[in-house]
């Protein structure tokens, strides 16, 4: 069974995913808190994580926290295997560069994709990871 982290604070999106991924035979993690995200991942070592790019701080402070994440997860000798794919809806040419630069294997604009689109990405990522190994 494969496992995935969801990284996202909206709670339906993250509802439907849940249902999506839990019918493919996913183990599916999930929570906002980025600090959190990245005890997750040295525990649970997922086969890939969705991650949103802005996500609220504790005091609702609204912040790019999800480029920490992946600078922080692919900085350490413990998670820098662990695939990142950034589903975000910032667009813009250099959020997606920014993203490749700090080590994401793939981006999704949240916008702009179907469900099916967002779960052939992960299967793709997880794939592309598995033969690495």
């Amino acid at each position: 069974m494969s496992k995935i982290l969801f990284i996202d604070e909206e709670v339906a999106l993250v509802n439907m995913y849940r249902d999506i991924f839990e019918k493919k035979k996913y183990e599916f993690l999930t929570t906002f808190d980025i600090k959190k995200a990245f005890e997750i991942v040295k525990e649970e070592k997922p086969d890939a994580v969705l991650l949103d790019i802005v996500i609220p701080m504790s005091n609702n402070v609204i912040a790019e926290q999800g480029y920490d994440f992946l600078k922080t997860v692919k900085g350490s000798s413990l998670t820098k295997d662990v695939p990142i794919i950034v589903f975000s809806n910032l667009n813009a040419i250099e959020d997606r560069q920014k993203s490749r630069e700090l080590g994401a294997a793939a981006f999704i604009f949240k916008r702009d994709c179907s469900p099916r689109e967002v779960f052939e990405t992960v299967e793709e990522v997880i794939r592309r990871s598995k033969k690495k190994e």
